[in-house]
């Protein structure tokens, strides 16, 4: 079920936002070359704002269009750069004997696990291409090593899954299309849903879910306002923390996923003018 439910809150974001999307680059070439499209949706909107007598509109559809293409180039360019920059500093501050020794511990010697020195307990998995496992030095000797192997089961699938680029893509999209607000909680229901997900790898891989739910307690007791991190990752301890203990104590506690009445409706009117542009363009 949560993986079909994954899927669908995937899906469901990309494919509403690549339907924007293109009609959006339809409208931006007919603006900027002159072609004439017959059924580009915001075209056929243009005209009909034009021969109701609303021309200013036009030209904020016109800057509507421009903020879309422009903002999310930009939150791209910029996320990348912040990625490599985050790696950079990471180096910095690496641990290479914990480091070294985690990873020939618990990853059979692969390299994708960094360690780095702080006092805080950090775990979390970064990156848009390459994706790397954090653990800070707090965390470790906060945690057992059953409860150490939870962890890093539990961000070797958002690893293996590629969570980060996944997460940012839909915080990306309920960015940039901030008027259609469903957006954003498919994006922030999606992290549920992936955490909840990689509880239950972690939980597979270790047996049970003892070393997890004391993992969770422990960081839930230790917390400490989080670190602005702006590179591309998930963490292990930021999202839906207290409905995830609850779900191991209780395995049979089910999220009701309702639709968010308000949001659906701001987007269901914002979609629906816009139609009536198109289809009274259209007769």
């Amino acid at each position: 079920m949560w993986e079909n439910r994954s899927r669908m809150l995937f899906v469901s974001g990309l494919t509403l936002a690549a339907l924007v999307y293109i009609q959006m680059g339809m409208y931006l070439f007919y603006t900027m070359m002159g072609w004439d499209l017959h059924f580009n949706f915001l075209q056929l909107c243009k005209r009909t704002i034009h021969s109701l007598g609303f021309s200013w509109a036009g030209y904020v559809l016109d800057a509507l269009v421009l903020y879309t293409f422009a903002w999310a180039l930009w939150m791209t360019v910029r996320q990348i750069r912040l990625c490599r920059r985050f790696e950079v500093r990471l180096l910095q501050c690496l641990d290479v004997q914990q480091t070294a020794r985690v990873n020939s511990a618990y990853r059979s010697g692969k390299d994708d696990v960094y360690v780095v020195n702080s006092r805080e307990a950090l775990a979390f998995t970064v990156g848009l291409r390459r994706r790397r496992i954090v653990l800070s030095t707090g965390l470790i000797d906060l945690l057992d090593e059953k409860e150490l192997a939870a962890v890093i089961h539990h961000e070797a699938y958002h690893e293996a899954h590629a969570d980060p680029l996944k997460v940012f893509l839909l915080s990306l999209l309920s960015t940039v299309f901030w008027y259609l607000p469903v957006l954003k909680h498919i994006h922030s229901h999606y992290k549920v849903v992936r955490e909840v997900l990689a509880d239950r790898h972690a939980m597979e891989q270790t047996g049970g879910m003892a070393d997890l739910g004391r993992a969770l307690l422990k960081l839930l007791k230790q917390r400490q306002p989080a670190a602005v991190l702006q590179a591309a990752h998930v963490s292990f301890a930021d999202t839906a923390i207290n409905y995830r203990i609850q779900r191991l104590l209780d395995p049979k506690t089910e999220d009701s996923f309702q639709l968010p009445t308000t949001s659906v409706f701001v987007s269901f009117c914002v979609l629906f003018l816009l139609s009536q542009l198109f289809w009274a363009s259209m007769a």
